[in-house]
């Protein structure tokens, strides 16, 4: 009888104290993750290029180096507001896949991004619908990744 009795006394013991760990490692904060709020199906541009009858139409978030910019009017307009932004993502392979951005972006040559967005197989492009700038030496006083630039509502 002592023996259940001893039995019963621990697990009054062990019991809380599992429940008081679980409690602690349940407040940390969560780790930020670049291109988290991307939607769309996630494929290198490799797999892409090599089929791209199957990705036509769908939505994509791909990542790659942005490379060749350049900026032109919409449909001849002359205003500096009504541009596209088009730029070569690519990957560390040299592939790549045109970006149509609607309007002016600050992204610079070779900066690493996450674009989301419709792929066309015709012109092998992606338009855009939101992308992320990932610069992976800005990191918070706990030496996590902070969320970087993001843009998703146009």
């Amino acid at each position: 009888m002592k023996e259940i009795n001893t039995k019963i006394e621990r697990a009054y013991i062990i019991i809380p104290l599992l429940l008081l760990l679980l409690i602690a490692g349940c407040n940390k904060d969560p780790d930020y993750i670049p291109g988290l709020g991307i939607q769309g199906y996630r494929a290198p541009i490799s797999k892409i290029l090599l089929s791209p009858l199957a990705y036509d139409g769908a939505t994509l978030a791909i990542e790659g180096f942005a490379r060749d910019f350049a900026e032109e009017p919409v449909d001849g307009s002359d205003t500096s507001e009504d541009v596209t932004t088009t730029f070569k993502l690519t990957d560390l392979k040299g592939n790549y896949i045109i970006i149509l951005l609607p309007g002016q972006w600050e992204i610079v040559e070779n900066d690493y991004l996450i674009v989301g967005g419709i792929y066309r197989k015709n012109g092998n492009e992606l338009e855009a619908q939101q992308f992320e700038i990932v610069d992976f030496e800005k990191k918070d006083e706990k030496g996590r990744y902070k969320e970087i630039e993001k843009r998703d509502e146009w």
